[in-house]
């Protein structure tokens, strides 16, 4: 059987194919890119939420109820008052849906309604632009109650909220933008598999090239 470091090796490398695989036939190794939730920020979180949606992509062309199972259990955790691996569970979630949006579309709503929590609020945000990314419809509703989180006092979510809006082609008020642009707030952006520090006025300059 695959071993922990195997699995951490596999989504290093960035072979998901071969990630899907291995935990497509034995499903138990599940529970060794679950541990590594645990290690939130850090580059091996990301990979293994990518990871986990690979493996949801595949099992759900043979399984599609293990997979429903799956994202039952994030939304579980994310109610966990114990905390931990939970405050990964808006990331999880958004990046299955992401890989097969029109099957698991009713667990859009559900990740969006986690932004009550103020410790999952950073996952969210960032899960709902991932959404969009597959299927921006399946967010389209929650594009006025998101646009509020432009006047967060965290950073990153102000970032993940300027990031969600462009991939939704919205616009934002030119004078918002302006002053966003000149936001010098850091974040760290996870997107095509690299982790990068950025600023919200970085991302919102971006948007305001495209406006």
């Amino acid at each position: 059987m695959a071993s922990k470091n195997e699995i951490i090796a596999l989504l290093l490398a960035q072979n998901y194919e071969q990630l899907a695989n291995l935990v497509s036939q034995k499903r138990g190794l599940l529970q060794y890119l679950q541990r590594l939730l645990y290690n939130r920020g850090e580059l091996i979180c990301w990979r293994a939420i990518e990871g986990i949606g690979w493996v949801a992509d595949r099992l759900a062309g043979e399984d599609p109820e293990f997979v429903r199972d799956m994202l039952r259990r994030q939304m579980w955790s994310a109610n966990d008052e114990s905390g931990g691996i939970g405050w990964s569970a808006p990331e999880v979630m958004g990046e299955i849906i992401y890989h097969r949006p029109q099957m698991f579309q009713e667990f859009a709503s559900i990740v969006i309604s986690f932004l009550d929590e103020t410790m999952l609020r950073r996952g969210v945000v960032w899960a709902a632009g991932r959404m969009a990314q597959a299927l921006p419809e399946l967010v389209k509703e929650a594009v006025p109650e998101l646009s509020s989180l432009l006047e967060d006092p965290d950073p990153v979510i102000r970032g993940y909220t300027v990031r969600f809006l462009s991939i939704m082609g919205e616009q934002i008020d030119p004078v918002k933008l302006q002053m966003l642009a000149a936001d010098e707030g850091v974040l760290h952006v996870y997107e095509n598999g690299v982790l990068t520090e950025t600023t919200v006025g970085s991302l919102a300059g971006a948007m305001k090239m495209l406006q």
